[in-house]
């Protein structure tokens, strides 16, 4: 069977008069030189099939068929690779680039593509998209062509995230049981098993994609360069070890040999997808879920700094997180969807909290990042609401008794709703405990021997600092949310071409309307510069980084067009949020309902579509409803 350009070119052949280059050029809108390329290929299909293409001087091209039996057997040949949309030919391009390191000129890509230099421009611009998210630049040079630049690890980063768009995973229905990939897969889960390493199925499948990669350039001859200082934190260690076990299992199956520098990226990818729970977690990382904490309850005035469960398994997540974010490593989550439209609160909440990732490591966390961490946070919610396990801790310290007791009594003074019991030992006794009992341990001292539960320094946890709280917000009901949404403060048509200007223009009109702080503005600007408000579907919800008003009051602003708010994203339609001073109980309520509008793409558009008050409303009045079922 035919590609697709094929059959088109044959069919227009397939006409009783012969046809010029250039008459068929317009018809396929393809370049002249594309064009012969076709002819050339097509024509060599048909003479092994009882036909060719016919040339005259002055008249064209016509198709002549010989062999009407053998001519049909064209057709009953499986299709070739072929290029019929946009989405193919960007992905043909990506991997031709991260498996191509020599220049190649335009015209080449053309055709190879059957495609117009114009096409190829619209197509180049979607692959350089692709290679951005990955540090990966195409590089163009006179006379010489394009090519991809960037280091092996990002280019390894850039292919497996290609394949998993486009697979099910390894251990996924289609996968053919007989190929090496799956082969390698069932080895690498029996022996990560007995290796007691716990891995997910998203995990898994991540890993062996990887793994996947890593032998087919390793059979180019592309390996991983690391510097020196990470070939010297990757050369020991548990993840080092297993790393060096999977090497060996994976070089029996396949015949490709591991080098060192390649069990060291296995040994990363390792440790930034296991989910054990005996984690060691260090100061930074508890600092790290505490600012978080803090963050939410400056925005969302939800609490969950007593919650012991959630600081834990924020915590233990935060470990392969913070490898994810330094290495650039994508996760895919394949409840993203289910996440963001089920837990609307939870992830709006997450989005949030990802502010303090981004200030502490410079990386902004993708949508499958944020909705893992939304998890967490919906069950802490849900635990709000009724009552839960409370959980039992081994105090491991090295001070004396007295000095133990004090501090187990501090623990449970913070944390008395969440814990049963607190049993004190030094760290000479540790092999003595019954772990059956125990849920984790918190440690003044660096812990040498494995234990099955988290470990985690308590000095950090004791650290009772209460950064201010954003104070007051909407109720429950429909009622008491639309009264936060005044008419007057709807606007319908706001004009402007930056988000500074956007912000600067609708505090000026609230301004006419309540009375706002002098520097009211000044600390919105504030607050988007330490966290992102822009929730994607064109929306964003900013706010002052701290509680200045008398009055709650939320203000909407539709504009004109839309305008550039960060780097990625655009931003048509703006919530602008003040709370009051005094407090209130429901804001938990009224971001229920708010959160699940902001993240409902079809209802922002219909807004902006509409841009009346009514239609806010309305939208409001259908999220409520559909959230109290």
């Amino acid at each position: 069977m035919l590609s697709k350009w094929l059959t088109r070119l044959l069919s227009l052949l397939s006409q009783d008069e012969y046809q010029t280059i250039h008459v068929l050029s317009q018809k396929l809108n393809l370049s002249t030189k594309t064009l012969r390329g076709l002819l050339r290929e097509l024509n060599e299909q048909l003479e092994m099939h009882g036909a060719k293409i016919s040339l005259e001087r002055g008249k064209g091209y016509l198709l002549l068929v010989k062999d009407i039996n053998q001519f049909q057997t064209l057709f009953l040949e499986p299709a070739k690779n072929t290029f019929e949309d946009a989405d193919s030919r960007v992905r043909f391009l990506i991997e031709y680039f991260l498996k191509d390191e020599r220049y190649t000129k335009a015209d080449v890509l053309c055709e190879k593509l059957y495609i117009s230099r114009k096409t190829l421009t619209l197509d180049l611009k979607q692959a350089e998209d692709v290679f951005q998210r990955f540090n990966l630049v195409l590089e163009r040079k006179p006379h010489y062509g394009i090519r991809l630049m960037g280091d092996e690890f990002r280019k390894r980063q850039c292919l497996s995230y290609c394949r998993q768009q486009q697979s099910q995973g390894a251990l996924g229905a289609a996968q053919d049981k007989k190929s090496q990939e799956y082969r390698v897969a069932q080895a690498l889960v029996e022996l990560l098993e007995q290796e007691n390493y716990h891995i997910t199925d998203v995990g898994l499948n991540s890993l062996v994609t990887h793994i996947a990669v890593a032998i087919q350039r390793i059979r180019a001859g592309q390996y991983i360069q690391l510097p020196p200082a990470e070939n010297e934190k990757w050369s020991a260690g548990e993840n080092y070890v297993l790393a060096r076990k999977c090497a060996q299992c994976i070089t029996q199956l396949t015949n490709v040999p591991y080098p060192e520098s390649e069990i060291r990226y296995l040994a990363i990818h390792l440790a930034s997808k296991q989910t054990n729970k005996n984690f060691v977690i260090g100061s930074d990382i508890q600092e790290t879920v505490i600012e978080m904490l803090e963050e939410i309850d400056q925005i969302f005035q939800i609490d969950f700094r007593d919650d012991l469960e959630l600081i834990l398994f924020l915590s233990t997540h935060l470990v392969p997180l913070t490898i994810r974010i330094k290495y650039g490593m994508k996760l895919k989550n394949p409840l993203l969807k289910e996440i963001q439209h089920r837990y609307s609160l939870a992830y709006i909440i997450a989005v949030q909290a990802s502010a303090v990732l981004e200030r502490r490591y410079g990386c902004v966390l993708d949508s499958d990042e944020i909705a893992y961490l939304a998890l967490p946070i919906q069950l802490s919610l849900e635990r709000k609401r009724s009552d839960v396990k409370k959980k039992n801790i081994l105090l491991v310290c090295a001070s004396g008794a007295g000095t133990a007791r004090l501090m187990a009594y501090k623990i449970q003074e913070q944390f008395g709703n969440w814990i049963d019991k607190i049993t004190v030992c030094d760290q000479r006794n540790i092999k003595r405990q019954d772990f059956s009992k125990i849920d984790y341990v918190f440690t003044t001292v660096p812990i040498q021997e494995h234990v099955p539960v988290p470990i985690c320094e308590v000095r950090q946890f004791l650290d009772g600092k209460r950064n201010g709280v954003i104070r007051g917000f909407l109720k429950g009901n429909l009622e008491e949310v639309l009264r936060y949404y005044p008419e007057q403060l709807f606007f319908s048509e706001l004009s402007a071409a930056t988000k500074e200007e956007a912000l600067s223009k609708l505090v000026q009109r609230i301004g006419q309307f309540y009375s706002l702080p002098q520097d009211f503005y000044e600390a919105i600007l504030k607050r988007e510069k330490m966290a992102h408000t822009c929730m994607g579907n064109r929306v964003a919800m900013p706010h002052p980084y701290q509680v200045m008003t008398d009055d709650t009051f939320v203000s909407v602003a539709i504009l004109k067009e839309p305008i550039q708010w960060d780097e990625a994203r655009e931003v048509q339609a703006i919530f602008l949020v003040s709370v009051s001073r005094q407090k209130n109980k429901q804001l938990q309520e009224f971001y229920s309902t708010t959160a699940r509008l902001l993240l409902d793409e079809q209802r922002i558009s219909r807004l902006i579509q509409k841009r009346t008050y009514q239609a806010l409303v309305e939208c409001l009045e259908t999220v409520e409803k559909e959230r109290m079922e």
